[in-house]
């Protein structure tokens, strides 16, 4: 593994050839200052972006727009879908189904056992989202929002404190903090597989092309 970028994590985005880093730039008392890093893989420059970079690449063109439909356009996951339709969810659960135009299609909460979902990603006609601390993922319909299918929960889970999830394929990265192992799920039989452990917490997962990143208690690592 190499360290790409140190520090406290926030989140990163990827890119059609390197990905953003939102990161912790300074912590004073409650409350967190926040700057973002745009690392580009084919010349291995790392810049300092804008806001405005950031949130063009967490929720599309129309970012103004959809931005005022979230309380933090930071901490909040967007997951950006066909027809330029976008899903948004607030870390205490609360999500909208947004049309092009920002427009409510669905709004409610996703909740399991009074837990928000930690990351949310699409495969398909369906949403999966991650409870942390009940270990289990959830599968939502997009037509209808509601929950199709549950894989861990309990004591006995496969699953320790799952957090970032990715759609490699017909493959469903799973994070497990916990553990700090990376887990994969198959998106056709359901069957779960080890495939990676770390020293670390692993918090994010992200495959571009031939790029593995994972985002560890202490920054973002390529391997």
């Amino acid at each position: 593994m190499k360290k790409v970028f140190p520090g406290e994590i926030l989140h990163i985005l990827p890119l059609p050839n390197g990905i953003i880093i939102a990161y912790v730039a300074e912590r004073k008392d409650t409350r967190a200052s926040v700057n973002y890093k745009m690392i580009n893989f084919e010349s291995g420059t790392v810049m300092n972006i804008t806001t405005a970079i950031y949130r063009l690449s967490k929720f599309g063109n129309r970012y103004q727009t959809f931005e005022m439909q979230v309380q933090n356009y930071v901490t909040c996951r967007a997951v950006l879908l066909e027809n330029g339709k976008v899903f948004v969810m607030d870390t205490n659960g609360s999500a909208k189904l947004l049309d092009d135009n920002a427009r409510t299609e669905w709004a409610g909460t996703l909740r399991y056992r009074d837990e928000a979902p930690t990351d949310l990603v699409q495969y398909g006609a369906a949403l999966w989202a991650s409870f942390r601390e009940n270990g289990v993922l959830v599968r939502y319909s997009l037509h209808t929002m509601r929950e199709e299918l549950r894989i861990g929960g309990g004591q006995a889970s496969t699953f320790s404190k799952p957090e970032g999830l990715w759609v490699d394929g017909d493959k469903l990265v799973v994070c497990n903090a916990g553990s700090k192992k990376l887990w994969q799920v198959d998106l056709k039989t359901y069957a779960v597989a080890d495939c990676m452990e770390f020293e670390e917490p692993v918090h994010q997962y992200v495959r571009i092309d031939d790029y593995e990143l994972v985002v560890l208690d202490s920054g973002v690592y390529l391997l």
